[in-house]
């Protein structure tokens, strides 16, 4: 009977993993410049980052810059002190996975947005 239960317990655990590795894949990255608040930058990692788009798995990829809202009262959670924010969504973990490893994402993370980048966060989560 207990190795039915560790069975049972196993063969669970196995379909949660490959239930979550099939469930879309939200990345979201916050990047603060080098040449924090310059205009001319953040286009440049606009720009360059937009053809991701395109890559293999993507369902949607999304970059821009600090909304300006105008708010009735001052909310402490609010960070606007960042220059470029990306929100992308996957297929799947592997999907994700395959994008991270992709020439054209590397070259283009290599050679022009690390280069212009002081730092970032990264935020991931599952549907």
């Amino acid at each position: 009977m207990k190795s039915l239960f560790v069975a049972l317990i196993l063969a669970v655990s196995c379909f949660a993993v490959q239930a979550d590795s099939a469930r879309p894949v939200h990345h979201l990255v916050i990047v603060w410049l080098k040449q924090a608040g310059d205009e001319a930058q953040r286009q440049q990692y606009i720009e360059a980052s937009k053809a991701f788009a395109e890559l293999p798995g993507v369902l949607s990829y999304d970059v821009g810059t600090p909304a300006s809202i105008k708010r009735t009262r001052v909310n402490a959670a609010l960070d606007e002190s960042y220059d470029v924010a990306v929100a992308s969504r996957f297929e799947s973990q592997e999907a994700f996975e395959a994008f991270l490893k992709h020439p054209d994402y590397q070259k283009v993370a290599q050679d022009v947005l690390k280069p212009l980048v002081d730092r970032y966060k990264i935020y991931e989560f599952v549907e």
